[in-house]
């Protein structure tokens, strides 16, 4: 997973130049409107912002990376997204400040690449987050998924630490949870 952290710490200023002046003016001109129009009424703009983010940004991340990393193949079913030799790899984005990460109800591989985004008033990222997290050397785990959504939901408490390999940002540690730090671009 080491290298999988060098190489998505070198590519990622590419990925975000990219998905800023590329991608998200794709999306504006498919949506007939600005970022700002488009998201201006919502009341979850986090979770709509992620709805319409993921596949640019996770699509983007993986072209670049694997354009290094040969062994790193998409691998999409329930519970992994990517496989990096033959470890199974989740992949989970956030564009909230929030400690944590909501994800399907599905099981899901015990390695995660977890993301999480800040976005300006224009929607360009200018802001991130990024750690690899085995699960199965955690004490922290996926909620159980709510009956009326499907969701889980993940956070860290402070003693997981020492399993999450931060990528990008860094981890602040409080009383009893961990708390990403999101780090200019």
């Amino acid at each position: 997973m080491q290298q999988l952290s060098e190489v998505i710490r070198k590519v990622l200023p590419a990925v975000i130049k990219e998905v800023n002046e590329v991608r998200i003016p794709a999306l504006e001109s498919a949506w007939g409107r600005s970022f700002k129009e488009e998201l201006a009424n919502e009341d979850q703009v986090t979770v709509e912002i992620s709805k319409n983010y993921n596949r640019v940004l996770n699509n983007t991340l993986f072209r670049h990376v694997s354009a290094i990393l040969k062994d790193f193949r998409e691998h999409t079913t329930n519970g992994s997204d990517y496989v990096l030799g033959d470890v199974l790899i989740e992949d989970k984005n956030s564009f909230s400040d929030s400690g944590g990460w909501v994800g399907n109800g599905f099981d899901k591989t015990p390695v995660h690449l977890l993301k999480k985004f800040k976005c300006d008033d224009n929607g360009r990222i200018r802001e991130a987050f990024i750690c690899i997290v085995d699960l199965s050397k955690c004490s922290s785990q996926w909620s159980d998924r709510s009956i009326n959504t499907n969701r889980s939901v993940i956070s860290f408490d402070k003693e997981d630490l020492s399993n999450i390999h931060v990528v990008y940002g860094e981890m602040k540690v409080n009383r009893v949870k961990l708390k990403p730090i999101m780090k200019k671009i």
